[in-house]
């Protein structure tokens, strides 16, 4: 039996869009397939109910309803008041989206979802409201006519006549938590229009003549109830978790863009289409060498159809060909493509296009395809190609040629002399041809030299010689042949070069993406990082870049990565288009909403570059801005490498912060077993000397009449050493606390050095001293800069460990010298020395050697990591080095310093 369970990775998928689904808003739309149906009513009729249920419901925005049932139903329910805006010499009312996020309710009334804002809003349309609410996590109740989803537009227009402007994306329908469908029989709906219920009495006949036709509202009630059954089927196909359907082939359809007016007819077709078979939609953008200098509205109109594809849910691919068909073909056979889309108008025939049948020609490359052809009567008019931009003219092509038809003229000159045919010296001036259309920049270039290297073989070999003239009769036909061929060659030679240069392009930006990925794994810091990634996306997109650090949602710091394709004084320009608060308000918008905004998107679009968010552990590290403009976007392929830098790019940083948590959780490992270590410490080696403590002042306190004055100024002397022990061994914990928490305060300055050691040796030489101390200073006044407590607890510490781990007798000696720009301070004794497995780690915490003294109070360990740490400080480094022939030497270096005497 087949085993149907979901698999692990399914398992997996839906948990992390569970996760990312958790706080984000629910959106409920109430669907009618025309106006006047009841769907603001069924809104407002849901919202009483939701607040009966304790919800908190507020009214954000609804259309001011001259219907009394409708404005009865506002009664109860908090409105916010709409935002009015002036905009050209008049007044609209919209949604207040900030006065909405305020107050933050749980569940938010817009009403006509696909309302076009005022362009002074910061979103053109009402969805991207709702999205960003959503996004905020609170749900939203709207409405939306059928006519207003994107991929229906056509299928409306056709049977209303009416061309419906404001629409919203197809995805808004399906990724709704509740679709609430609002019907209401045609009959009905057209004896509410006559009882003026929809429309005021003015309107009513033109909507009767138009719109609200009973055919049309017909087939428009079967379109809404068919798109809600779509709908609500692919939720529950996306949501199955069987293996079965994992199993399932997928669908793969194919259309193509193109910059024609009824393209975006056919890109909709394709869309149904693919959501009807559940599939994948794949655009592919043809682009052709005679394409690439094309005016600014077809430009402007492909924009907007890659924009179109993008909303439906399709994935733009860009190839360099100029056989159309040949290239559907391909990437039908190459990607597993099911389905081609195309429109009839692309058959159209037009006199410079002699195969018009791509529907054949592709059929022939591709015969098992399944093909769409949408039908359509608005065709593209007749347009003649644009001759203008290749007329340009470089004069160093003429210098060029001339070089080149000189010297073809040299050789064909020598053959001729030579006897041999002239059939060989024209093949000479056509391959002058060819290399003046490899060499040259120019079209005209190209088209002049077949003529000039016809003109140059008439005029210098054929009879009459030196004139213009031609005798034989066959001469005619040579010419127009040899400029047929010098002609047709240089265009195949100009267009393989336009095309290399387009397959190097591809290539180099190809080879910037893969460039980032080695960079980025290379980088070792935030800083390297950063710089990294933001030169590798100047050098995709040719302009300047600015990078915008981001914490806490606020901008932190900026830094701009200016471009080698433009001048120094245009990349200031544009910096500092950047550096003004309506930009930074973009940016942190974008931080707060994780969302693109700016230039080409709907968010924004008035701004000065594009934003996009760096999103690290599921947080926005950064805003990347790139100074495009509305007249160059970016295209579709630079943006699909720009999105694969950015997941490379945020995947450096997850890294780099990853790595920076595992040093974080490392250290507060070794800090809690340095904890555990000092509490240990503490309770073993502060129990003897407080056991002696104690014990001393019982025997004080109990015994003292029986004790003579000797016996009680040992036990008086015994317990102040005891006391003054444990107070250095707390100075010590202290001061390590204090370091490294960056609390302890330095002051740097000059001090006598042997004044320094004095003060040091008041308070480690005792009266019953069993150890030779000796101090030398050389010369007398010799000056160091240092902070003399820190540097006095530095020698304290390293005489007390000569005191504790060297025999009595021995002989323990301070001296410092001068050396150049420094003070060397040496602390040697001839002790037994330290083991050398020791030496490796003397200055790490809580290191103590194995022969003490015996009183048995071996220490904590934290003398000689404490003076590494303070010598550090103070930009020097405490040594350890063998005494010959028996002992140790301590030794650091201090700065010099000079004392200035004012007069």
């Amino acid at each position: 039996m087949e085993d149907l369970r979901p698999s692990p990775e399914a398992i997996l998928a839906k948990i992390k869009q569970q996760e990312i689904e958790v706080g984000l808003g629910k959106l409920k739309l109430f669907l009618g397939y025309a106006a006047g149906v009841g769907k603001t009513y069924a809104m407002l009729d849901a919202a009483h109910r939701a607040k009966k249920l304790g919800m908190d419901v507020v009214i954000g925005y609804v259309e001011p309803h001259a219907r009394p049932e409708t404005a009865a139903l506002l009664n109860g329910l908090e409105i916010i008041p709409p935002k009015k805006i002036a905009y050209k010499r008049k007044t609209f009312e919209e949604l207040d989206i900030d006065a909405v996020l305020e107050r933050k309710p749980a569940i938010v009334l817009i009403d006509e979802l696909a309302h076009t804002n005022v362009p002074t809003m910061r979103h053109l349309k009402r969805f991207g409201d709702v999205e960003e609410l959503l996004a905020k996590g609170i749900h939203v109740y709207s409405t939306v006519n059928i006519q207003h989803i994107e991929s229906l537009h056509d299928l409306v227009e056709e049977i209303t006549g009416v061309n419906v402007r404001e629409r919203i994306p197809d995805y808004l329908i399906d990724n709704a938590s509740q679709i609430k469908l609002v019907d209401i029989e045609p009959d009905d709906l057209i004896q509410r229009l006559l009882e003026g219920k929809i429309y005021r009495p003015a309107q009513i006949e033109n909507a009767m003549d138009h719109f609200f036709r009973k055919p049309n509202l017909v087939a428009l009630r079967e379109i809404a109830l068919r798109r809600t059954a779509d709908t609500i089927y692919f939720q529950k196909v996306h949501e199955s978790d069987s293996r079965c359907n994992n199993a399932q082939v997928e669908d793969h359809v194919l259309v193509g863009i193109s910059s024609s007016p009824t393209n975006a007819k056919v890109i909709r077709s394709a869309a149904r289409l693919a959501h009807a078979l559940h599939g994948k939609f794949t655009a592919l953008y043809v682009q052709k060498e005679d394409m690439t200098n094309g005016d600014e509205v077809h430009s402007e109109r492909l924009q907007q159809h890659i924009k179109l594809t993008e909303q439906l849910g399709g994935h733009v691919v860009t190839v360099q060909e100029d056989d159309v068909a040949a290239a559907l073909a391909n990437y039908a056979r190459m990607s597993g493509v099911t389905s081609l889309v195309i429109g009839r108008s692309a058959v159209t025939k037009q006199w410079w296009r002699p195969n018009p049948k791509i529907a054949d020609r592709i059929n022939d490359y591709v015969p098992n395809l399944t093909m769409h052809i949408v039908a359509d009567q608005q065709n593209e008019p007749i347009r003649f190609p644009r001759v203008r931009p290749y007329l340009t003219f470089n004069w160093n092509d003429l210098l060029k040629m001339s070089a080149v038809f000189g010297f073809a003229s040299a050789i064909g000159l020598f053959f001729s002399t030579v006897g041999v045919s002239e059939a060989n010296i024209i093949t000479i001036y056509i391959l002058g041809v060819l290399v003046l259309a490899m060499w040259s920049t120019g079209w005209v270039v190209s088209m002049i030299s077949s003529l000039v290297a016809v003109l140059l073989f008439n005029f210098l070999f054929t009879e009459p010689r030196f004139t213009f003239e031609a005798y034989h009769r066959d001469y005619a036909m040579t010419f127009l042949i040899m400029f047929v061929s010098g002609f047709i060659t240089s265009s195949l030679t100009r267009k393989v070069k336009a095309q290399a240069i387009g397959a190097v392009r591809k290539s180099y930006r190809t080879e910037v993406l893969l460039e980032t990925n080695r960079k980025l794994q290379h980088a070792k810091s935030l800083e390297e990082i950063i710089t990294e990634g933001m030169s590798q996306i100047v050098k995709l997109v040719e302009k300047p870049v600015d990078f915008f650090e981001i914490a806490n949602e606020l901008i932190v710091r900026s830094v701009f990565f200016p471009s080698n394709a433009l001048i120094n004084s245009e990349n200031k320009e544009l910096e500092a288009l950047f550096d003004n608060a309506n930009e930074r308000g973009v940016v942190t918008w974008v931080a707060n909403n994780k969302h693109v905004a700016g230039v080409s998107t709907d968010t924004f679009p008035e701004a000065n570059g594009y934003y996009l968010p760096v999103i690290s552990g599921g947080n926005v590290k950064g805003v990347i801005g790139i100074a495009l403009t509305k007249e160059a976007p970016l295209p579709a392929f630079e943006r699909n490498i720009l999105h694969a830098i950015m997941n490379d790019f945020s995947f450096a940083l997850d890294k780099w912060y990853l790595q920076k948590s595992n040093e974080e959780v490392t250290r507060e490992a070794e800090l809690e077993q340095m904890r555990a270590n000092l509490l240990r410490a503490i309770s073993h080696d502060l129990r003897t000397p407080l056991t002696s403590i104690s014990g001393n002042a019982d025997i004080l306190l109990t015994s003292s009449e029986q004790l003579n004055d000797t016996q009680k100024l040992q036990l008086y002397r015994d317990i102040y050493s005891n006391s003054k022990w444990l107070v250095q061994m707390v100075e010590n914990l202290l001061a390590v606390s204090r370091l490294d928490d960056g609390q302890l305060a330095i002051e740097m300055q000059p001090e006598i050095v042997e004044d320094i050691m004095q003060e040091a040796l008041l308070h480690v030489v005792r009266n019953d001293n069993t150890h030779r101390i000796s101090c030398h200073v050389e010369p007398e006044l010799l000056f160091a800069v240092m902070d003399a407590r820190l540097i006095i607890q530095v020698i304290i510490n390293i005489i007390d460990n000569a005191l504790t781990y060297t025999p009595a007798g021995s002989e323990i000696s301070l001296t410092a010298q001068e050396t150049g720009s420094y003070v060397h301070i040496r602390i040697t004794d001839n002790g037994p020395g330290i083991d050398d497995k020791l030496k490796a780690r003397l200055f790490e915490p809580f290191t103590t050697g194995k022969i003490h003294r015996s009183d048995s109070r071996r220490g904590l360990g934290l003398g000689l990591a404490l003076c590494q740490t303070i010598l550090n400080v103070h930009g020097s480094e405490l040594t350890v080095a063998d005494n010959e022939p028996s002992g140790t030497i301590f030794s650091f270096m201090l700065k010099k310093g000079d004392i200035s005497i004012d007069e």
